[in-house]
């Protein structure tokens, strides 16, 4: 008996490890996993797989980011890139490929790393100085925190390192994790998607210059956007029927109306409202109030601020938001300018109150993890109540207050600190995202001719429209790049006199690809991952205690679960085996 007890448990045994040995070769030809966390650190979102599985064509994914001697931080992130590729390889069934590689690994010398480093530049991809700590002292050494992504045979630099002033570096490297998804899936999507999207700038109203917009411009080309300008100013209601036809292509899928100075007609405004009836997407920049830096240089450094009347006012009544004639300021963040000192004739940096650093919404995918948004004499929105949902995507500090026109600009305040018992208006909303089906702001307000006029050519009015959006900037300087008295052009976000790069780039674009992207790959940016860190204080104290119990609790567990296992198996055998 105690023979065949014995036999029968090895054939267990060995059935035993012939499972394991199977489902482990079968399993290596499948990758799963199953995200247990409460914020989804470990899972794609469904715009990116819906792009993985239309994706016909196969990538190939390096990233500059290996070596044994990366610092924690970096390697960390490294990690969690890989975590991602692995993610979009098994959901695109093979076709992401991907490859880790320290490109300087092989460099014989220190001229041929240079030169690799130079040939990386070349391609797009921005390196990360750093100071690691050896064993004789610290060495600088140089990082590409980089991907490439390649389609057939054209390549997509990526930076997935977040450079965010002001955030600490553990901030700043968790939200470079959150960002890689979209990043990375964005790139996918600019090599694969076939469809050329079309942007048109809009001239004639006393717009931003093309040179007042040439980086805008830039950015968007180089995100494979086809950017038109188009003066419609001489156009009139045309004999083809009154559409935006008449002013430039029918399929341009996203209008840009930058600072405009002069009022709209009513037919000019009767064609954009049909443009957004047909789904047509725009980006409203409007300066609410004439106010420049210009008028400062006068006698008396000052000026009054008056409206400008754009003629505007109803139809964007009608879709949900209202542009006061205001200066908002900011008493907690305001950029600077500089200010002669009489005592040393030397220019000093003062922060002016109406050039506010607009916080970008954390809340929504354009303004995730964004820096603040560089503006000048932006005026306050307000949020009219209709069908429409309305999100707020740039606002003041807590520390905000609007200042009615005529509102008067005078530089010598700026030397004055300011009273923040003036500074009670919260959170002004100065950029806002409109969404859903918009009523026509024309709807039974045509007359019977021009309606049959127009519908004789089949141009019938629209009413409501399809599912659609719009974003509307109460200040046209956070599109516009300043441009120096030679001609050079400054990059967009860019402040002269502090020589600091806002987030005015990337919250543009971010709103473009908001706005023209159907697949709406941009929510990627919303996901949160939660950065749980220990508390220094409890971590003193309370220290050598959890140590000491994550260190003796699991052996007392191992040692309590063999004296049980080795207990019941005695037990068990002692039972069955009779003595003779």
């Amino acid at each position: 008996m105690q023979k065949l007890d014995k036999k029968t448990l090895w054939i267990r045994l060995a059935m035993v490890i012939a499972i394991i040995v199977l489902v482990n070769f079968i399993a290596s030809f499948l990758y799963k996993r199953f995200d247990l966390t409460s914020e989804g650190r470990y899972s794609l979102s469904d715009s990116t797989k819906n792009l993985l599985e239309k994706t016909k064509h196969k990538a190939f994914i390096k990233i500059y980011l290996d070596g044994e001697d990366l610092p924690s931080g970096f390697l960390r992130l490294r990690n969690a890139t890989e975590d991602v590729l692995k993610e979009m390889n098994s959901e695109s069934n093979g076709k992401i490929q991907y490859e880790f590689t320290n490109p300087v690994k092989d460099a014989t010398n220190e001229d041929e790393r240079i030169k690799i480093q130079q040939e990386l530049i070349s391609k797009g991809l921005i390196p990360t100085q750093l100071r690691v700590k050896k064993e004789d002292g610290f060495k600088e050494q140089l990082i590409f925190p980089c991907v490439l992504v390649s389609v057939n045979g054209k390549s997509w630099p990526v930076q997935i390192l977040e450079n965010q002033v002001g955030y600490p570096p553990e901030y700043a490297l968790n939200n470079s994790i959150i960002s890689l998804e979209y990043k990375i899936a964005n790139a996918i999507k600019k090599l694969t998607d076939e469809k050329v999207y079309t942007i048109g700038i809009m001239q004639g109203h006393g717009e931003l210059r093309p040179e007042e917009l040439n980086d805008l411009a830039n950015i968007l080309t180089e995100n494979k956007y086809e950017v038109n300008f188009y003066d419609v100013k001489q156009k009139v209601l045309s004999n083809q029927g009154d559409s935006l036809g008449s002013w430039f292509p029918q399929n341009t899928d996203l209008l840009i109306i930058a600072g405009p100075q002069q009022p709209f007609a009513d037919v000019e405004k009767y064609r954009l409202d049909q443009y957004v009836m047909k789904g047509g997407k725009i980006l409203w920049a409007l300066d609410a109030m004439d106010a420049r830096m210009d008028y400062l240089r006068n006698e008396s450094n000052m000026f009054m601020a008056h409206g400008i009347d754009l003629n505007l006012e109803d139809i964007l009544f009608t879709y949900g938001v209202r542009i006061n004639k205001n200066l908002v300021q900011d008493g907690q963040q305001s950029a600077p300018i500089p200010i002669l000192d009489e005592a040393t004739k030397e220019p000093l940096l003062f922060p002016w109150l109406f050039s506010p650093l607009l916080t970008p919404s954390l809340e929504h995918p354009i303004g995730k993890n964004l820096d603040p948004v560089y503006a000048q004499y932006a005026s306050s929105i307000d949020l009219i109540q209709n069908d429409i949902k309305k999100t707020v995507l740039l606002s003041t500090s807590q520390y905000g207050r609007a200042i009615p026109e005529p509102a008067r600009v005078h530089l010598s305040a700026v030397k004055d600190k300011p009273d923040f018992k003036y500074f009670k208006q919260p959170k002004l909303p100065c950029g806002v995202l409109l969404e859903g089906k918009f009523v026509s702001a024309y709807k039974n307000k045509l007359g019977l001719d021009f309606v049959k006029k127009i519908t004789e050519v089949g141009q019938a009015p629209k009413e409501r429209s399809i599912e659609s959006k719009m974003i509307v900037l109460s200040d046209a300087d956070i599109l516009r790049n300043n441009v120096s008295a030679k001609g050079e052009i400054y990059p967009l976000g860019f402040e002269q006199y502090s020589r600091q790069t806002f987030a005015n780039k990337d919250f543009v674009l971010n709103c473009v690809e908001y706005l023209i992207d159907p697949n709406n790959l941009l929510s990627t940016r919303n996901k949160e991952i939660k950065v749980r860190q220990l508390d220094a204080q409890r971590t003193k104290t309370e220290g050598i205690k959890w140590k000491s119990l994550n260190l003796i609790l699991p052996l007392s567990l191992v040692i309590v679960f063999a004296f049980i296992f080795n207990y019941l198996r005695k037990r068990r055998w002692t039972s069955t085996i009779q003595p003779k």
